[in-house]
C-alpha cells in the first residue's frame, strides 16, 4: 500500500469548540511531557538498579553486625524495610487441581466458587497524541514530490517535442 493511500484512509474531525480545543492542546502538551519525563526515568532506574545493587550487599552485611546504616557526608543510607519471603496461594489454580480429583456434585460446587469469586477489570482505551507537524512536514515532502515530478515529466514532454520537430526537419531535408 503506497503511503500516500494510508495518508488518504486517516479520517479525522475538525474539531472547532473553544474549550475542547484548549483541552487537546493541554492534553498533547501533558502527554509530550509525560513521555520525556518517562524516558528520564528509565534512564535514572536504571543507573539506580546498577548502584543498589552495589550498596544492598553492604547494608545487609551492616545488618548482621547490628549496625544500622551507612554514612558518607551528609547521607545517610539505611534499610527501611527487611527482606523477608511471603508466601501466596493461587487459590484458582488450586481450585482446578482439587477439581480433577473429586467426584461430579463437588466439581459443580468447585465451578460455582470460581464463578462467584471471578473478578472482572475495565481496562480504558489509550488515547495517541500526535502532533501535526510532523504529519505536515511528511505532507509538505510528498507534495514538494509530486511537484518535481510534473515539472521533471512536463520538461520531458517538451525535450520530446523538440526532438520530434528536428527529426521532422532533418526527414524533410533528406
Amino acid at each position: 500500500m503506497k503511503l500516500e493511500e494510508l495518508y488518504n484512509q486517516i479520517t479525522e474531525k475538525q474539531v472547532e469548540d473553544p474549550e475542547l480545543i484548549a483541552q487537546i492542546k493541554d492534553f498533547a502538551e501533558l502527554s509530550d511531557e509525560i513521555d520525556r519525563v518517562s524516558a528520564k526515568l528509565k534512564l535514572l532506574q536504571s543507573k539506580y538498579k546498577i548502584l543498589e545493587d552495589v550498596i544492598r550487599p553492604v547494608l545487609e552485611e551492616l545488618d548482621e553486625t547490628k549496625e544500622k546504616a551507612l554514612e558518607v557526608e551528609n547521607i545517610l543510607v539505611t534499610i527501611k524495610r527487611k527482606g523477608f519471603d511471603r508466601t501466596s496461594y493461587a487459590y484458582k489454580d488450586a481450585l482446578i487441581w482439587v477439581r480433577k480429583r473429586i467426584n461430579p456434585a463437588m466439581q459443580k460446587l468447585v465451578d460455582d466458587s470460581l464463578e462467584q469469586t471471578a473478578k472482572t477489570a475495565t481496562i480504558a482505551s489509550q488515547i495517541g497524541v500526535q502532533k501535526l507537524e510532523e504529519e505536515s512536514k511528511l505532507s509538505k515532502f510528498m507534495d514538494r514530490l509530486k511537484g518535481a515530478w510534473k515539472n521533471f515529466t512536463q520538461k520531458l514532454s517538451a525535450a520530446n517535442n523538440q526532438l520530434s520537430q528536428d527529426i521532422d526537419v532533418l526527414k524533410s531535408k533528406v
